[in-house]
């Protein structure tokens, strides 16, 4: 099976593809150009890589709260 066979049968796979494609047609439509290496220091890469880890973290614990609330409610 090829990889674009395994990609389609798996939907976690197809799923991740397709927001690759969204991100980067975001991406295209606000700068005009795709990720440049470099564009900017490892540094900088590394500090760009953080500030999205703090929001994934941020997003995270606001799922876990609403799940937890969830949970509560059912008892």
């Amino acid at each position: 099976m090829t990889i674009e066979e395994q990609i389609l049968a798996n939907p976690a796979l197809r799923d991740v593809q397709n927001l690759l494609e969204l991100q980067t047609a975001k991406g295209l439509a606000k700068y005009g150009t795709t990720v440049n290496p470099m564009d900017h220091s490892t540094i900088e890469w590394l500090k760009h890589y953080r500030e999205e880890m703090i929001d994934g973290a941020v997003y995270a614990t606001v799922v876990i709260q609403k799940l937890e609330e969830m949970q509560n409610e059912r008892g």
